[in-house]
């Protein structure tokens, strides 16, 4: 009788062929994800106190332009009246609006007393650009004296345009 032969992979045990050889790989201990040293510390502190104060900036920017988005929204809204046709005293309460905005962002000393042809370059300067110094200027003038009746169809609209470039991108000077 002859003796089974066993193959070299069952023969040791353990592994395969490695048999008793093998030993087993030990994994490292796990990296903590606190920080260790008071410099990482500082800068987990840094980095916190520098997102605070970014979303603190945001909210308080936020809020200081609301009055810019209410004007925003009587400007679509009077726009719209005027598309659909309704009575042309509408349009008068666009120089109000643009008074709205400006007193919330301006000094009331610096705007109350303005009127007319002042009114319309002061607008012309706070904004870049100066969107009120062709005809969309001379329609606010004509409208605070003569009323809507005496603006054409490109003026209102030149008017519109004019005062939502105005509500968008005016700079308060303190």
């Amino acid at each position: 009788m002859t003796t089974p032969r066993v193959p070299p992979y069952r023969r040791g045990g353990g592994f395969g062929s490695l048999g008793v050889r093998f030993t087993e790989v030990v994994e490292p201990p796990s990296v903590s994800l606190e920080p260790s040293t008071t410099g990482a510390w500082l800068t987990l502190a840094a980095l916190i106190l520098l997102c605070a104060s970014g979303v603190t900036w945001l909210v308080l920017r936020h809020v200081r332009r609301r009055h810019r988005r209410v004007a925003q929204r009587e400007l679509v809204a009077l726009s719209r009246a005027r598309q659909g046709g309704a009575d042309p005293a509408t349009l008068e309460a666009l120089p109000s609006v643009l008074k709205r905005c400006a007193l919330a962002s301006f000094s009331r000393a610096t705007v109350a007393p303005l009127s007319g042809e002042r009114w319309r370059q002061f607008l012309d300067e706070s904004c870049p650009g100066g969107p009120f110094t062709g005809s969309a200027g001379q329609a606010l003038v004509t409208l605070s004296t003569r009323g809507a009746r005496a603006l054409s169809q490109a003026d209102e609209s030149a008017l519109f345009a004019a005062s939502q470039i105005w509500v968008r991108r005016h700079r308060a000077r303190i």
